[in-house]
């Protein structure tokens, strides 16, 4: 891979966001801010580029839910069998008597990843969830 010359140049920040910066990054456990800004940036890139990019892409959904509400187990399994073309593989773990994590692997446009997505999120009864997108990063560096 062809490496561009790095170029360094200043930001200006108030000093409450430069603490914030700095306790994100050691939290984070990078060596230093460059790294942790390049990270930053990428994670936006590719938040555009899965937007923007035409056919397929992927994208990761995590679920946390109640199992114990009435029917919704029924019902997440119902929009992922209705989405098969799109889901690749699901994984489904115990955190307690209680709760559930549900981590859902899908593929294909971006719009329909929402979709199915937003389906799964809107469901009573799911108490958390987010929607990660992903890409091959062609254009990270």
């Amino acid at each position: 891979m062809d490496e561009e010359r790095a170029v360094r140049f200043t930001v200006s920040l108030p000093a409450r966001l430069m603490r914030t910066l700095d306790r994100l990054r050691a939290g984070r456990r990078y060596g230093n801010r460059s790294e942790f800004v390049r990270d930053l940036l990428r994670g936006e890139l590719v938040k555009e580029e899965w937007a923007t990019q035409p056919g397929e892409t992927v994208g990761v959904l995590t679920l946390v839910y109640d199992h114990e509400t009435r029917a919704l187990a029924d019902k997440l399994t119902d929009i992922q069998h209705h989405g098969f073309r799109s889901i690749t593989a699901s994984l489904h773990i115990h955190l307690d008597e209680h709760s559930c994590l549900e981590v859902i692997a899908l593929r294909g446009s971006p719009r329909r990843i929402r979709t199915i997505a937003n389906e799964l999120l809107a469901v009573k009864g799911v108490r958390y969830g987010q929607l990660v997108p992903a890409t091959r990063g062609k254009r990270l560096t």
